[in-house]
């Protein structure tokens, strides 16, 4: 019996894990086996029989070889995973990884725009950008209601580009995504949001003539590719004057950021995003002091002493 192989195919068919993750897992248990010392017992042996020690060894040789610490975490995350996966099986008794831990990493803040960002690059949408021909006005309306879409719902550009009108509810004021592992979630977005939507879908698709049921489509009828929601996007962005380099995922982070600072708890926001893992959401808590700050120096009887 091949465990890792096992191990695999789990991920595979009960997790609905991507080719690119399975070989990710799959190249780190190689390693991680190949580091055991040689014996004359099976590969699976060798695997079942694995200590804390064998573990700590492995861990230790990455760092001597300079390896990143992100690295290592996933190396780590993807030993427990195995591990754990063993135990539910009734392959081992005792897990090996039970008290390992990642390495400390220096996880960078998600950068945000700030509320006069947001407002300018609405506008900048409002008005719209110049384009020419027959289309031009359709193209104008597209482009307000996916900036406004996008901010107002949190979506990832992959799953608002998926999104199809028979996902998107106006009346009911909500959209529902397909997100990663085929997880289905449903997102509510502001009447504005909603209005402007309305009127790309009844008034603007029409004209750019779908051949798709895909929501955001070209002026040649065709889905909406991730290169030219970008381009878009930048130059909303210049036309906006926003300085930073702006990219899709930042409205993303935006949206997360302002929604804890008006008090969202993070198990909401967590449904809201779509992360599989709380400890993904909780990186947007390190955002949130700046703001209690100046709110505690605003209202606190001592705050600005």
């Amino acid at each position: 019996m091949n465990l890792i192989q096992l191990f695999i195919d789990h991920l595979k068919i009960d997790k609905g894990s991507s080719p690119h993750t399975c070989s990710a897992y799959d190249r780190d248990l190689q390693q991680f086996l190949k580091s055991l010392k040689p014996s004359a017992i099976t590969p699976k042996d060798q695997l079942t029989q694995v200590t804390e020690n064998d573990i700590e060894k492995f861990l230790k040789d990455l760092k001597k070889r300079e390896q990143k610490s992100t690295s290592i975490a996933r190396k780590v995350s993807t030993l427990k995973q195995f591990y754990k996966f063993l135990i539910t099986e009734n392959l081992i008794i005792d897990n090996p990884t039970l008290f390992i831990d990642a390495p400390i990493q220096n996880k960078k803040l998600p950068k945000a725009l700030d509320e006069s960002a947001v407002l300018a690059l609405l506008g900048a949408a409002d008005e719209g950008l110049l384009y020419e021909g027959k289309f031009a006005e359709a193209l104008r309306i597209r482009d307000r209601a996916m900036i406004y879409l996008l901010y107002a719902t949190g979506v990832r550009v992959s799953e608002l580009l998926s999104l199809t009108t028979s996902q998107t509810d106006i009346e009911s004021g909500h959209i529902t995504v397909m997100g990663k592992r085929s997880k289905e979630r449903m997102i509510p977005f502001a009447q504005i949001a909603g209005t402007h939507l309305f009127e790309y879908i009844e008034h603007a698709r029409p004209k750019l003539l779908p051949n798709t049921d895909v929501l955001f489509i070209g002026q040649r009828g065709e889905p909406l590719t991730r290169q030219a929601f970008w381009g878009t996007l930048k130059k909303l962005a210049i036309k906006a004057g926003i300085p930073q380099n702006l990219h899709p995922h930042m409205l993303r982070h935006t949206f997360a950021t302002d929604l804890l600072k008006a008090g969202m708890n993070l198990r909401s926001l967590q449904m809201l995003l779509g992360h599989a893992d709380l400890q993904t959401t909780q990186i947007y808590t390190h955002v949130a002091p700046e703001q209690l700050k100046e709110v505690i120096k605003k209202y606190h009887p001592r705050g600005s002493k």
